[in-house]
């Protein structure tokens, strides 16, 4: 272990010349919130660029951002001409070196409001058309894709495939979950609908030039140290978060629900839906997602919520939604009882609930 931390701190600190350099680092244009948010074309901010400055300084470098159209960055890598990216899929493998892999997040299907719901992807109409990000692969739907039962329409980032999903352009279209929730929380997007179907995790990671300034090795120690310190896990948790959705049973009929909606049914100001049906919800009775419910869905501090019910208890009128004891048993609850709606941890979500909504 001390052997492994001297070479870690020998290869960071090595080469005075590296003290003249900025580490230059290839940003695809095709990435969008929370990952990098620009201004006038040009990276202010995001997680990614965050992890960049935060690589530079374990090198004790300057930064340099470039910002790149999606195919450019397999070339500014192979080329010497950028050091490092993060957060892409070469479509060239001798493009540059991986890192280690920091993260894992989720590949989404999104649809337009006036879509329904799909449980699977088998359940999408044959012919029709699916969003992409340009250079953005997804192993769920490339059979698919390859044998001409779904057709690809690609857009140049994940912002654009979202505004032209809400616009109808196509029926449906994939994101990953943090850039999804970005738009559902922060800059709602009209016109999509609040459902989501899991496709997949996908490795978070860098790739290195193997051509570049810095020499790839001192480049993956960096990287390597700020996972091993838990930077890289704090800067993630500042900009992404854990994300929590609200699921019902597969075989329940409820298929997508706004977020005022939600907030009706589990404040007692609504009973039934438009078609007629009652979920019932449930809570967990303490915890981190209990408060990122009330955060991120109910919109309400935990006081509000418990005097809301207080007025409607009173001589027994109706009662408060049942508490359980945290995920697993909400997630059990949820499983036995079609008619339940709750909340749990994305990563707890599996084929027999449906996401019905994703702050």
């Amino acid at each position: 272990m001390l052997k492994r931390a001297v070479s870690l701190c020998v290869l960071l600190l090595a080469g005075p010349a590296l003290a003249q350099e900025k580490l230059r680092v290839a940003l695809p244009q095709s990435l969008s919130p929370p990952f990098v948010i620009w201004r006038d074309t040009q990276p202010v901010g995001g997680f990614d660029v965050e992890l960049a400055k935060a690589i530079a300084d374990q090198l004790r470098l300057g930064v340099e951002l470039i910002a790149l159209p999606r195919p450019r960055v397999d070339v500014a890598l192979a080329a010497g001409e950028a050091d490092l990216a993060c957060n892409v899929t070469l479509a060239r493998r001798d493009a540059a070196l991986p890192g280690p892999v920091l993260f894992e997040t989720q590949d989404l299907l999104l649809g337009h409001e006036a879509t329904q719901a799909p449980d699977s992807i088998e359940q999408l109409p044959a012919g029709s058309t699916v969003g992409t990000v340009q250079g953005q692969a997804h192993a769920a739907l490339e059979p698919a894709f390859a044998d001409g039962r779904l057709r690809r329409d690609e857009a140049p980032s994940d912002e654009k495939l979202l505004r032209k999903l809400a616009l109808s352009r196509h029926p449906y279209g994939v994101s990953n979950q943090p850039t999804a929730s970005w738009y559902t929380s922060r800059e709602p997007i009209e016109g999509l609908a609040p459902w989501r179907l899991q496709l997949g995790n996908r490795p978070y990671r860098c790739v290195v030039s193997a051509r570049g300034r810095v020499e790839a090795r001192q480049l993956i120690a960096a990287i390597e140290q700020l996972q091993a310190s838990g930077r890289a896990q704090q800067l993630w948790a500042a900009h992404v978060g854990a994300p929590l959705a609200v699921v019902v049973s597969v075989n329940s009929s409820l298929r997508g629900i706004t977020r005022q909606t939600l907030a009706e049914l589990f404040l007692g100001q609504r009973q039934r839906l438009r078609d007629g049906s009652a979920p019932e919800p449930v809570m967990a009775n303490a915890g981190a997602e209990r408060e990122q419910f009330f955060s991120s869905v109910l919109r309400r501090p935990a006081a509000e919520y418990r005097s809301a019910w207080a007025a409607q208890q009173f001589g027994g009128r109706r009662r408060a939604p049942p508490e359980l004891a945290g995920a697993d048993a909400i997630k059990a609850h949820l499983q036995r009882h079609a008619g339940a709606i709750g909340y749990l941890p994305l990563s707890l979500v599996d084929a027999s609930l449906r996401i019905v909504f994703l702050p």
